[in-house]
């Protein structure tokens, strides 16, 4: 048995591991060659797009965007009238209003501390403290 564990130890070959290469990753791209590559795509969509509507008229695919953009066209025109005044408006009117809150507020504390003041007094007259 040890004639076989020796036999078996020099005869048997080392392992040999299989190299690989490397997997290598791609170089980057320039700018210009992304640009390059973005404008075939681009192409490529284009012409999918003439392609699909080359069976229709164009102004009739031009439609649907012109009506859209006329009914948007009034409502952009309301709001921007809108918050024109409202911006500037707000911004002076909105200080006063501020000022104669605080001015109320000032009051009203006044008024409730004084309510307080005679209610405390009556309940000490009540308990017999005073």
């Amino acid at each position: 048995m040890a004639d076989e564990i020796s036999e078996n130890s020099t005869n048997a070959e080392p392992a040999v591991a299989q190299v690989q290469p490397k997997k290598t990753r791609a170089r980057r791209r320039s700018k210009e060659e992304m640009a390059a590559a973005l404008a075939a795509k681009n192409a490529k969509r284009a012409s999918k797009t003439k392609s699909v509507t080359a069976g229709s008229s164009v102004s009739a695919a031009a439609k649907p965007t012109q009506k859209v953009a006329a009914k948007a066209e009034p409502l952009k025109a309301k709001r921007a009238e809108t918050k024109r005044p409202s911006s500037t408006h707000a911004g002076a009117d909105g200080v006063v209003d501020l000022i104669a809150l605080e001015a109320e507020n000032q009051k009203l504390r006044k008024s409730l501390a004084e309510k307080l003041r005679s209610e405390n007094a009556d309940l000490r007259k009540k308990l017999g403290l005073d």
